[in-house]
């Protein structure tokens, strides 16, 4: 599934960079009751998103694991072809509880489930400015939010927390004549984790879950790949 989420997330990227050159000549060439390209205002709108949280194995094994999610949008244009954008995700899961003075072969001692919410706000730069192609319009966009899962610390004394995440991706808009939008996003949200000292204790096999302290903080990141419907608000 993360191989899937990698190739959409660079075919969006691949379609963003065809389409960029040639709107960049806009109407050229074309009578404007022939043009593929339409003006468009950025306006307000509304999003309800569904799809998949690919994310990667942490060097402990301790992160929630990949999950479908769902989640809301709210985006506003603030001139030219940008627009910013507020944004929750909750992704259901679970992952691995470790005892870290257990042995290797008993260390996991239960899968608990967890929730992931993520809410996060950015900028969305729409590439063909305030113009669709064929009544598509891709962008990218980035961003900086928290992801955190309200648990408390579990008996290894790990942690989840509330952490500080970056984004970035891309998005392929579809927008109907009535201003209704259907759009797919590809999204890699990047947050940082912190083991306790525990996990770098040797237990009676010798064995640690961490041996290198250099890895006590890591930074991964963890693709997402949406799909939904933008409603216009405030027209």
């Amino acid at each position: 599934m993360r191989l899937v989420l990698r190739r959409s997330a660079a075919a969006l990227s691949v379609a963003a960079l065809f389409l960029l050159p040639t709107a960049a000549v806009a109407q050229v060439g074309h009578l404007p009751s022939q043009s593929p390209y339409e003006d468009f205002k950025i306006g307000q709108t509304v999003s309800v998103m569904g799809g998949w949280l690919a994310v990667q194995r942490d060097l402990a094994d301790v992160a929630p694991k990949a999950s479908w999610l769902a989640g809301l949008r709210y985006d506003i244009g603030v001139g030219g072809p940008a627009s910013l954008f507020v944004r929750y995700l909750a992704a259901p899961s679970e992952r691995n509880l470790l005892a870290p003075t257990n042995t290797r072969a008993t260390r996991v001692i239960g899968t608990p489930s967890t929730t992931t919410h993520i809410v996060d706000a950015g900028l969305d730069i729409a590439l063909t400015g305030r113009k669709t192609w064929r009544r598509l319009m891709p962008s990218v966009n980035g961003g900086v939010g928290l992801a955190a899962d309200f648990a408390k610390a579990d008996t290894g004394a790990y942690r989840f927390g509330s952490k500080f995440a970056f984004n970035y991706g891309a998005s392929l808009r579809y927008i109907a004549r009535n201003g209704m939008q259907l759009r797919i996003d590809a999204t890699n949200f990047v947050w940082q984790y912190q083991y306790p000292d525990r996990y770098f204790v040797r237990a009676a096999d010798t064995t640690a879950i961490l041996t290198d302290t250099r890895n006590r903080e890591v930074w991964r990141g963890n693709w997402s790949l949406t799909g939904g419907v933008s409603i216009p608000v405030f027209r």
